[in-house]
């Protein structure tokens, strides 16, 4: 039996009752603090919505409002705050995207603030054959005078050779003697053989800039991928190496030669006589060499002065006028790009990279060159000095002897068949090949030309039969410059995120924290102000029994 706090043993009715009244008092218990919460929430939403900077807040809790006004603006700050959270996510996927724009900067850059091209000029045979005939035994000392013949068999094959079309290296299968002449210094024994620079500017003079200068003072000794030719303003001649060497055009970086003259050149006018012209003498039948199907001509080549010689020629044959016309837009990635993989924004700073041509910075036409020479080293163990030359101080490699000209031949192949690094289904080849992948340049000139053929007018000084006249220069003064930049960098994007908050709830980033505030420490406040009830429990008297 129970008993009360007095002591009485109480009814089963009365322990009903009390149950009842414990109960009851438990609910209210129950209903003050959900009524504690639901006051300190009204507090705090109160003062968020009357408080906060963020638009149409206010209208909600204003005591002057109808309901039916306070729904209204409930819902429209709801739908506010979606778009505005639609438009923020839009904007964080375009950033994510990391999508690269390319605009036009200007219409109007002066060629005055870039390179002049470089210019190259190569015999169309690069084996003098009067010379070859000519040689004697102390022209290729180490060598038995007997082998001379062999010698001349040899040189001959070089007389067209281009990287690529070493086929013609063919006949020296036919040498027996090939193995004795491994000794010979193959590059010195072509410059032996090649016209110099007196003999191909014969006339002497030529015009840089609408002024005389001598040829040879301008033109220097170059390696490229039809062997040894002459170029102007090249930061890749044989003089300019031996200068700068590994510093050889740096971007952006000018040098001064012995003279004082400061290179890369450059000039801000446009048309004939603007850029460097000169006459050019061409080879005569009988220095060509025997068999090589060619008439006498001239080869000329444009490039970027930063770059090793390397692409398509241009041929003008002996008794005509070249006018070569060159244009060409810049492009150029901004800084904001680098926050980004080289394989996203598909291009590579000068700085990022180097291209094995003993050059300390990043140039896509070098790149593409070291990329040839490195791959006949692979497959045949040697480089080709006479063409590209190696720049990298490497003792445990060697320049090509006579016998590796064999493997050469045997691979040519190889060497002819260039693989896209990005194949489709229409590049796509099972054959073995070059293969490199040399990503564009973020800074990039380009140099476009067009070869127009003119006849020698009467009052020309041009010797129809063995004589050629050159004029290359800038079509006009000016060229375009774009622009690479990123649609939205991290700048734009916390630009973007306070336009969205502006135009949809009037908002700034002071008003986001308000907000924080206000459901922070605000709240914490209103948490510790509001008073609570407590729940008051029944006791059992000391000596209260259960029967």
């Amino acid at each position: 039996m129970a008993m009360s706090n007095s002591g009485k043993v109480l009814s089963p009715v009365s322990r009903r009752v009390a149950h009842i009244r414990f109960r009851n008092k438990a609910s209210r218990d129950d209903k003050s603090k959900a009524e504690y919460r639901a006051n300190v929430w009204k507090k705090i939403l109160d003062d968020v919505c009357d408080q906060c900077s963020l638009h149409g807040l206010n209208h909600i809790v204003g005591k002057d409002r109808s309901v039916g006004e306070k729904a209204f603006w409930s819902v429209t700050v709801i739908c506010a705050m979606l778009f505005a959270t639609y438009a923020i996510v839009e904007s964080w996927k375009t950033y994510k995207k990391n999508t690269i724009d390319t605009v036009v900067e200007t219409t109007f850059l002066s060629n005055a603030d870039i390179a002049f091209p470089m210019v190259v000029i190569c015999d169309v045979s690069r084996v003098d054959w009067e010379r070859v005939m000519q040689l004697t035994a102390q022209d290729v000392p180490g060598i038995d005078p007997n082998l001379l013949p062999a010698v001349r068999k040899l040189l001959k094959t070089f007389s067209v050779l281009s990287y690529g079309d070493f086929d013609d290296f063919d006949e020296l299968r036919n040498i027996t003697e090939l193995p004795k002449l491994s000794q010979l210094n193959l590059t010195e024994l072509l410059e032996k053989v090649m016209r110099p620079c007196e003999e191909i500017f014969s006339h002497g003079d030529c015009w840089w800039n609408f002024k005389k200068v001598n040829c040879c003072d301008v033109f220097e000794l170059q390696r490229t991928e039809f062997g040894l030719c002459h170029s102007f303003n090249s930061d890749f001649s044989e003089y300019s190496r031996a200068r700068l060497g590994a510093n050889s055009g740096a971007i952006g970086s000018f040098w001064r030669t012995e003279s004082g003259e400061l290179r890369p050149r450059r000039t801000g006018d446009n048309g004939q006589w603007s850029g460097v012209r000169m006459y050019v003498s061409t080879m005569t039948p009988e220095q060509i060499a025997p068999g090589a199907n060619v008439k006498p001509s001239t080869r000329i080549m444009i490039g970027e002065p930063r770059g090793a010689p390397l692409g398509s020629d241009m041929v003008v044959t002996a008794g005509s006028i070249g006018i070569v016309h060159v244009w060409g837009d810049r492009i150029y990635n901004t800084q904001r790009t680098k926050r980004l993989n080289p394989k996203l924004r598909r291009c590579l700073f000068a700085e990022e990279s180097s291209t094995g041509m003993g050059t300390n910075y990043y140039l896509r036409r070098n790149c593409k060159t070291a990329c040839y020479m490195d791959q006949v080293i692979q497959q045949c163990g040697c480089y080709l000095e006479f063409m590209f030359g190696l720049m990298n101080q490497n003792d445990s490699l060697r320049p090509c002897n006579a016998e590796d000209l064999l493997c050469l031949s045997e691979k040519n192949q190889f060497f002819k068949n260039i693989i896209p690094s990005e194949q489709t289904g229409l590049t796509i080849s099972n054959r073995p090949g070059l293969k490199c992948d040399c990503m564009p340049d973020c800074v990039h000139q380009m140099y476009l030309s067009e070869l127009t053929i003119a006849e020698p007018s009467i009052s020309t000084v041009l010797n129809s039969t063995s004589s050629i006249l050159i004029d290359v220069h800038f079509i006009q003064s000016t060229c375009i410059l774009y622009r690479s930049d990123l649609v939205l960098g991290w700048l734009d994007l916390l630009v973007s995120f306070g336009g969205c908050a502006g135009l949809f709830l009037g908002g700034s980033l002071l008003s986001f924290i308000e907000l924080i505030y206000f459901l922070t420490w605000k709240a914490y406040y209103h948490w510790r102000q509001t008073p609570s009830t407590s729940i008051v429990v029944s006791k059992s008297k000391k000596n209260a029994k259960i029967i």
